[in-house]
């Protein structure tokens, strides 16, 4: 008898247990990790020679790691080229304004640098300043000379003894040489103004020249552009020939999530929806050792999609595209990061809800009188 109350009483006790004790209730779904960006395709605007591969294949680089580099020969020869023609251009500018308007040359802070160039610019000034000297001196020099011809020849005037006429000539001469030397000094300092225009010119077309050289010799290293994985190296030949804005590798972006595509039946989309929890359990990883990414759904398709594949198998491979946003993008292992990679394959378990045990239970005998009813 007591076995009989004793039994009784378990039964009761574990009727009411299952009235009470809830479950969670959730929709499962199959799906795969994807970027959470588009993939980035490297590729060098100008072609060259490949001087050297930094990275490999699966690679995770950071934003504006180096990944190759190019031969920087051509590009650093017509830079230095450039920088040459540049500085004989600077001080040969500094000459020409002096001579253009007077005064000793000023150097620039970078021709001072260059002492030879800049010895060899003021040679040049001191030597046709002094060219210029010799003949304003010699067209004083004859001034001066007719000058006193000319005062002689007045003073002899006045007293009838030379004609007027000759007085005239005279003093036109005196005029005809002053006027020769203020024009001597005026084409000198034109010359000098057209020829500082022309070189001015030139400096600043050559400085843009320069611009562009030094954005082909930063172009000769290629970087990232983002936080990702080397994908898809087309060339690792050193010495081998880069074509010009040919893509030379990929980089799949790694965000701070991790972002799951997953596929939900049609019978389980009005038990899902945006913000909901879910957790993503990673097939190349144990979720019994090393559990799951916890997340929310970010995004429900707004029709079902289908799979041709498995249409034609089936006949019936609709689905609903629902992308999953993970609160982080690792699992760990003893303190150390396991990597969670594009392409990896994924289970998701949505909570849609709540039951109890005796609901589950009774479920099946439930579907059984709902069966018997059918006729």
């Amino acid at each position: 008898m007591w076995a009989l109350y004793l039994l009784l009483a378990a039964v009761a006790t574990a009727i009411t247990w299952a009235a009470f004790a809830r479950v969670d209730q959730v929709s499962r779904m199959q799906g795969r990790v994807v970027p959470e960006a588009r993939e980035q395709v490297i590729a060098s605007l100008e072609s060259g020679l490949l001087a050297e591969m930094l990275v490999v294949e699966g690679q995770e680089v950071a934003v504006g790691q180096e990944l190759m580099r190019l031969d920087p020969t051509r590009v650093e020869a017509q830079q230095n080229e450039g920088s040459l023609r540049r500085l004989a251009l600077k001080a040969a500018v500094a000459r020409l304004k002096a001579e253009a308007y007077g005064g000793r040359p000023e150097w620039p802070a970078e021709v001072k640098a260059a002492p030879e160039l800049a010895a060899a610019e003021l040679q040049t000034y001191e030597s046709r300043m002094h060219v210029l000297d010799e003949a304003v001196v010699a067209l004083d020099r004859s001034v001066g000379l007719l000058g006193r011809e000319l005062k002689v020849a007045q003073d002899l005037s006045t007293r009838g003894l030379m004609s007027e006429v000759e007085v005239m000539r005279l003093n036109r001469q005196v005029n005809d040489l002053r006027q020769q030397r203020q024009e001597r000094v005026s084409r000198f300092r034109q010359d000098a103004s057209q020829e500082l225009a022309r070189q001015q010119n030139e400096l600043a077309a050559l400085d843009e020249q320069q611009v562009v050289r030094k954005d082909a010799m930063a172009r000769t290293v290629l970087r990232s552009p983002v936080h990702g994985l080397v994908k898809n190296i087309r060339n690792n030949t050193v010495g081998g020939v880069v074509a010009g804005g040919s893509p030379v590798m990929e980089i799949v972006p790694i965000g701070p999530n991790v972002l799951v595509e997953a596929r939900l039946p049609p019978s389980e989309v009005g038990f899902i929806g945006v913000g909901q929890r879910a957790v993503v359990k990673l097939a190349g990883y144990d979720f019994n050792i090393h559990g799951g990414l916890e997340g929310h759904v970010e995004l429900i398709s707004a029709d079902t999609l289908g799979d041709n594949e498995k249409t034609s198998a089936t006949g019936d491979a609709r689905y609903y595209r629902v992308l999953i946003r993970t609160d982080k993008n690792t699992l760990r292992r003893a303190g150390e990061p396991l990597p969670v990679l594009p392409g990896m394959a994924a289970n998701v378990e949505v909570k849609t809800g709540e039951r109890t045990v005796l609901s589950f239970i009774l479920r099946p005998l439930l579907k059984s009188n709902e069966a018997l009813k059918e006729r």
